[in-house]
């Protein structure tokens, strides 16, 4: 079998430091501070600050996308090398159908049909043209170093078909490496890339569907204030659109209008426009000239988003490296698509016109931009925009939020917006009907509620945390009122005491309009009276189980549900003791958009289950903070099974802490994250974990990937994996080698190997002993079922379980596209 030598292009996270470390010997200390951040592919594309090579927040690459290496010899020293007559050679490849991150030494890297006459120098001083024998291999024992840039495709951009089309989609993103040596050959060669530019982005509320949108900079958009649209239009004119990268500094260059209007330009090979006509180097043009005849950047829509790319600095020979900052009274235009008879959508007549001064922190008074919006090399301003309940705004994804009209509306809270409006019906009809089948004969009284909106899911909360009711007691049942209540059973006056030592007596609605809530209490038959249901009020929290009947109450989602970066409590409260006690059941859907006060989603559970449900938010979002059990015998943490989470988390994604017996099964966490997917286990009761996956960065051996205590005692565990090649340094369990074997698929694996859709299984008649010490980088690559694919067989194994067939798991993961896809896997029903 022949191994191809491959290139692993090693990603930095994106809010590392902003400073350029050992950049380069050819860039000046100014120009040092210029070069951005490093690209994250281990954030969502849920995530909008992050900036991307690709679609694909994992590293993989589009098809048409390009990377140049530039590949230099060290002195005879092995050293040194000779900065004055550099030995290089410029290497060029299109990666059409590249698989995950791998691309091939040997075969894939030569100069294109096109690049044939790029010099290259074999003896310092002196330089050749490279042929197509040339390859990207060197020679044993020689010292070289290399270092890249790369161009997208996003949209097609570089490979439109007509310049027009290409125009429509034109704003690649642009990423260089810092310079690594190396003495080879070697298998490996670390590049770590870094994002050149600055984006602009607009993403669409749930619902909304942008058609543009434009930075305003006529005198009319100011109100006829000329030297504000000047302020504006002075630092718009200094924006550059990019082009390339500079290969003598390795700063982005820009492209001229000439150029970019021109129908017959091919964007895909933009390097053979040499000439200052066409591509402008930093420090190489007058400021008038920089205004006057280079492109500016434009909002260019892509997957629904509009996205501005610009140069982050000045490019003109007087302010060469200068910071751009947009002034806090720039205006942008917004124009969405509206919805029309028979579902036809047009584009709205008027735009919607924003001020960055307008902006506001959370606090709804602290401007965000007072001295406007600086682009930062690497840096990614995102805001979300369009109508939410009825009114238009734009939120910012930094926590920060400003909408249409005089007032600054407050969606911080939900207690300020609509959603305040607690709605108890799903929860007393769900009751009431149990009553009704259990009094009639037809089944025990077990009811099962159904959330279809987020004003019930806040409701839910609310009840758990013991806050639906401001008033909680007080009140005593005095006569009937009514013989059909509300829920179709008698309704009673109610008797308070008004504080002077009278009573006061009261109907429900009057009791309700003071802060009580009220719901139908079931009563079991027994030896004296036959089951009947009573009008009775909420004492305390609610915590979905019923200790008479020893029964664990079901909540299911209806349907996904969207809660618009609006904050919410987590359901329970651990420091309070309220704990969620039921079964919460997702049933596949989503919950969109979280924003949770304190991370979790549920701070606290007893004896629980949370399945199948997935959870997509920009916002650092764990599932789980603590687990706990009743009885030590009979109870439990946790039973977590089917859970998708794509969103930063700050901490363990899945649970922070897990008591008792518990499962954690066909789990997937996709985002940054600060430990392990469970955090810390119970050391005297087993943790059985089956088909789950950490695709998380910088993780180590200090907090581990999948569990993050040592002394865990393990039930069950196989299927799991998590991402070797956006944490290196992590292993399974914190603090414990990785030993297990192969066939327990308990490891980890390189980006690629977890995206592959296909199975790689290797003859029983390999030894794979010999092939782990002698090629183990082949062992970890090919051996075993795909990813996907061997999870699917842990959530089968689980559901034969007594708790899996009573928590059953209804998700599955699949793969798309062929061989390597661009993504990991996805989990759905």
């Amino acid at each position: 079998m022949k191994i191809r030598n491959t290139i692993y292009l090693i990603t930095a996270a994106v809010f590392a430091a902003c400073t350029a470390e050992d950049i380069s010997w050819q860039l000046t200390p100014r120009q040092e501070s210029l070069i951005g951040q490093g690209i994250s592919f281990s954030a969502t594309m849920a995530d909008p600050f992050v900036t991307r090579t690709t679609y694909h927040h994992d590293g993989s690459f589009n098809e048409g996308d390009q990377m140049r290496i530039f590949r230099q010899y060290a002195n005879t020293d092995g050293i040194t090398f000779d900065e004055a007559g550099e030995i290089f050679r410029t290497y060029y490849y299109k990666m059409n159908y590249a698989t995950g991150t791998a691309l091939s030494l040997n075969n894939d890297w030569l100069p294109a049909y096109d690049k044939l006459n790029t010099q290259k120098s074999d003896v310092p001083g002196t330089t050749s043209l490279q042929t197509s024998a040339d390859s990207l291999t060197w020679e044993d024992g020689r010292v070289v170093r290399f270092r890249a840039w790369g161009r997208s495709n996003l949209s097609g951009a570089l490979s439109a078909s007509t310049n027009t089309a290409a125009r429509d989609v034109y704003y690649p993103d642009y990423t260089v490496s810092d310079w690594v040596t190396v003495s080879g050959p070697t298998e490996n060669i670390p590049l770590t890339m870094r994002h050149i530019a600055c984006r602009i982005a607009l993403t669409p509320k749930s619902g909304n569907e942008l058609s543009s949108v434009q930075l305003c900079l006529d005198d009319a958009d100011y109100d006829n204030n000329t030297a504000v649209a000047t302020e504006v239009r002075n630092a718009y004119y200094r924006m550059c659109m990019p082009a390339g990268v500079d290969d003598e500094t390795f700063l982005l260059t820009a492209m001229t209008k000439k150029l970019y209007e021109d129908d017959k330009t091919d964007f895909n090979h933009l390097e053979k426009y040499t000439s200052e006509d066409n591509i402008v180097k930093i420090n190489t043009l007058e400021a008038d000239d920089i205004a006057a005849n280079v492109q500016h950047p434009e909002f260019k829509n892509n997957d629904g988003n509009q996205y501005l790319l610009s140069i982050p600095f000045d490019m003109s020979k007087t302010n060469a490296g200068e910071t751009i900052t947009l002034p806090a009274c720039t205006r942008v235009k917004v124009w969405l698509y509206k919805v029309g008879e028979n579902g036809k959508s047009s584009r709205e007549t008027e735009c919607h016109i924003f001020e960055l001064g307008k902006i506001l922190k959370d606090d709804g008074k602290t401007k965000a931009f007072p001295d406007g919006l600086t682009l930062k090399a690497g840096y990614s301003y995102s805001f979300s925009v369009g109508y939410q309940y009825n009114q238009f705004s734009v939120i910012s994804t930094g926590s920060f939020s400003w909408t249409d009209g005089p007032e600054i509306a407050d969606y911080a809270t939900l207690e300020n917006h609509t959603l305040g409006n607690l709605d108890f019906s799903w929860w007393t009809e769900a009751i009431a009907s149990a009553a009704n089948d259990a009094i009639n004969g037809n089944k025990d009284f077990v009811p099962s509620f159904t959330i279809s909106s987020p004003q019930q899911f806040y409701t839910f909360i609310r009840l758990v945390n013991g806050t639906a009711a401001t008033k909680t007691s007080g009140l005593e049942r005095g006569e009937v009122r009514a013989e059909n209540g509300p829920e179709g059973f008698p309704t009673y006056y109610w008797i308070k005491d008004d504080g002077n030592g009278n009573t006061v007596q009261m109907t429900r609605e009057q009791a309700e309009s003071d802060g009580y809530v009220f719901y139908p209490h079931y009563h079991a038959s027994d030896v004296n009276q036959s089951a009947y249901v009573i009008e009775d009020y909420v004492t305390g929290p609610v915590d979905f189980y019923d200790t008479d009947f020893d029964l664990r109450y079901k909540v299911e989602l209806a349907n996904d549900l969207d809660f618009y970066d609006i904050k919410i409590p987590g359901i329970g409260d651990a420091a309070a003791g309220k704990a969620f006690r039921g079964y919460f059941n997702g049933c596949g859907n989503s919950l969109k958009n979280l924003y949770m006060d304190g991370g979790y989603l549920f701070d606290y559970v007893k004896d629980g289950a949370i399945t199948n449900l997935k959870i997509e938010s920009t916002h650092n979002t764990c599932l789980l903070n603590k687990a706990e059990f009743s009885d030590k015998t009979l109870g439990w943490g946790c039973y977590i099974a089917g859970i998708s989470m794509l969103c930063p988390s700050s901490g363990s994604s899945i649970a922070t802490s897990l008591k008792g017996t518990s499962y954690v099964v066909g789990c997937i966490h996709i985002g940054t994250a600060g430990a392990a997917l469970v955090g810390v286990a119970d050391a005297g009761y087993p943790l059985s974990m089956f088909g789950c996956m950490q695709a998380a960065d910088n993780l180590d051996e200090t907090t581990g990937a999948l569990v993050g205590n040592k002394s865990v005692k393990w039930g069950t565990q196989m299927y799991n994996y998590y991402d070797t090649s956006l944490s290196p340094k992590a292993t399974a369990v914190a603090g414990v080698a990785d030993a297990y074997d192969y066939d327990d698929y308990v490891r980890g694996s390189k980006s690629y190997v977890l995206k592959a859709k296909f199975d790689y299984m290797l003859g029983n008649d390999v030894d794979k002993a010999k092939l782990a010490k002698e090629k183990p980088n082949v062992l970890n690559t090919i051996y075993g079922m795909a990813p996907w694919n061997a999870m699917n067989q842990g959530i089968s194994e689980y559901n034969k379980t007594t708790v899996g067939k009573k928590y059953p798991c209804i998700m599955k993961y699949s793969m798309v596209g062929d061989a390597y896809t661009n993504s990991y896997p996805t989990l759905d029903k």
